[in-house]
């Protein structure tokens, strides 16, 4: 067995890399080890709160054997794998910090090779539920007594709710609720009764509250009488599958 060293990704370890604007193509790529007997063992981190990919090349038919989806804060480890170069794909418009590091070791006969290669591995590492992030921001007024959409999510897509404000300027009852894309299946959140003006805050900050309709769901509110309500609305859509 021969040590090559250590490796740090782009160089520092941690880095920042922005998306590009074909979400298809790598917005970086960087080589790591120079033939097939080179054996990489590290670890890549998502730093952020955004959803991304991240592939791996080997070599010869293992030119491209993985591409990975990372979630916010999710770690990929890798142990004894060849691998020639790790891509980077971030959304259009976003800025990303990577964490990489590993050391990269090569095997001098064969026999090693297959020592090493059979505790090769790959595996995940996402010890908190998924964190999303805060990039959805809702206001809703309402002045008259009716039932109204607060956030409505694609067809692909739901939501997951961070905080929510409800501010009306009198007396007021407010019913917050969860539905699916034809207003069915509703599922409360709460009932506020206010005996005049006020506000009152939802917080959901560890893991935040999702539509339990998941895709095409909505965030409704229905309210009592005519004075004015402002509601606003923090949270994040939620792409099917995360």
């Amino acid at each position: 067995m021969e040590f090559n060293g250590f490796y740090n990704f782009a160089g520092g370890g941690t880095e920042t890399i922005l998306g590009v604007a074909n979400e298809n193509l790598p917005s970086f790529t960087e080589n790591i080890c120079a033939n097939q007997n080179m054996l990489f063992t590290g670890q890549f981190s998502n730093l952020s709160r955004q959803l991304i990919h991240i592939t791996f090349q080997g070599f010869g038919s293992a030119q491209s054997f993985h591409r990975h989806d990372l979630r916010a804060y999710e770690s990929i480890q890798l142990y004894n794998i060849p691998i020639a170069s790790v891509s980077i794909y971030v959304p259009s418009g976003e800025t990303i910090g990577i964490h990489g590091m590993g050391t990269i070791w090569t095997s001098q006969d064969e026999d090693e090779y297959a020592i090493m290669g059979a505790k090769s591995g790959l595996f995940e590492a996402l010890p908190n539920s998924p964190n999303f992030n805060t990039d959805s921001y809702t206001r809703v007024t309402q002045a008259a007594a009716a039932t109204v959409d607060l956030v409505v999510s694609g067809a692909l897509d739901d939501f997951a709710v961070y905080k929510i404000t409800v501010s009306p300027v009198a007396a007021q009852i407010v019913d917050l609720f969860w539905t699916n894309a034809a207003n069915g299946n509703i599922q409360f959140i709460g009932n506020l009764n206010f005996a005049g003006a006020g506000t009152f805050v939802y917080d959901f900050p560890d893991s935040m509250m999702r539509n339990p309709n998941r895709q095409g769901g909505k965030l409704r509110m229905t309210t009592s009488t005519a004075a004015s309500t402002v509601v606003d609305v923090v949270g994040h859509i939620v792409v099917e599958g995360q």
